[in-house]
């Protein structure tokens, strides 16, 4: 069977997820143009794609008349997801970040070569005002769309993501489900899943140098102010919480950490530390650190060529992953979308 041949307008870029997701499904896939406005994401976007046409722009920036002379059958996109979270106050579409978003569905009836759209955002997007609207302006260009909460634990990664997608195409229907229905699962049972199993330890990476692992190693001030909210995990674990931008800067919410040592025991050493007044250097013995960028890079189902630039510094490099997308779900969404 013939791949299907898609050009796509990627916006809101980050850091290439949708990029490596176009790669990695089976299309035959050019990434024709590609915006985003976080100078620290686009150095790392253009560190790894180096030949793609891509643009430190604001979307408003762009006209249909630009647009239509790319000639894109297809539109990826992640928009901000701060107008639709707790912490972004959820102002929904009188956020000054749905802005960009509003200005793409104004043009989007002057798109005629539009034929696929896939669209990443957090959830709660699924019951905001924005979301209604987008889903008008798909009614008013003749889209048919399906909508999705997954987490990539469905495709046997250890790691929960939960993320609310759409997918939609012009002029015919999906064989599976029905609009304005929120799928939990994938239809189809021929899925991409992950080639690493379904435990932490293949996605690890071995830091047997000693400086290597300092780097990552849990403060005694954190490990004292926060052992209770940890969420420490193991080589076998076959979960690991979601991770945040906030990743290594706050402790409570932002993603699991590592129990670097295979020994002693977790059990034994908080056992001598609760008993011993809770002195935190009881707890040493674990080294118990932070997930590598390149792990959580890993779970996120980036693949081995995907690398940061070495003037990336660790925390914007957990700030921009926390900011991106699962690949391997959106690879898989990109089949669905075009079969």
């Amino acid at each position: 069977m013939t791949s299907t041949e898609l050009r796509i307008l990627e916006l809101y870029s980050g850091i290439g997820g949708m990029h490596y997701a176009a790669k990695m499904a089976n299309v035959d896939a050019d990434v024709v143009f590609s915006v985003d406005i976080n100078t620290a994401a686009n150095e790392v976007y253009r560190h790894n794609f180096p030949k793609t046409n891509q643009q430190a722009r604001n979307i408003q920036s762009l006209s249909a008349r630009e647009i239509n002379n790319l000639a894109p059958n297809t539109i990826m996109m992640s928009p901000p997801c701060q107008p639709f979270t707790r912490v972004g106050l959820k102002l929904d579409v009188q956020d000054p970040r749905c802005s960009s978003f509003l200005h793409l569905l104004h043009i989007l009836p002057d798109l005629a070569s539009v034929k696929y759209i896939l669209m990443e955002n957090v959830v709660g997007f699924e019951t905001s005002a924005m979301r209604n609207a987008f889903v008008e302006a798909l009614h008013q260009c003749h889209f048919q769309y399906r909508e999705f909460i997954l987490s990539p634990e469905c495709l046997d990664v250890p790691n929960s993501r939960n993320r609310y997608y759409l997918i939609a195409k012009r002029n015919e229907d999906f064989s599976f489900g029905i609009q304005d229905e929120l799928n939990a699962s994938f239809p189809s049972a021929s899925l991409m899943k992950s080639q690493r199993g379904k435990v932490l330890q293949p996605y690890l990476e071995s830091l047997d140098h000693e400086d290597e692992l300092m780097k990552y190693l849990i403060s005694d001030k954190t490990l004292s102010k926060y052992w209770r909210i940890l969420d420490i995990r193991q080589k076998s674990s076959e979960s690991s919480c979601c991770f945040t931008k906030a990743y290594s800067h706050y402790a409570e919410g932002t993603g699991s950490v590592f129990q670097h040592a295979d020994n002693p025991s977790m059990d034994e050493c908080f056992e001598k530390f609760r008993l011993n007044d809770e002195d935190v250097r009881h707890l040493h013995p674990l080294k118990l650190r932070y997930f590598t960028p390149r792990e959580v890079s890993n779970l996120m189902g980036f693949p081995q060529e995907f690398k940061f630039p070495s003037t990336t510094g660790l925390k914007t490099r957990y700030r921009l992953l926390g900011n991106s997308l699962n690949v391997l779900v959106v690879a898989n969404l990109v089949n669905l979308l075009t079969t």
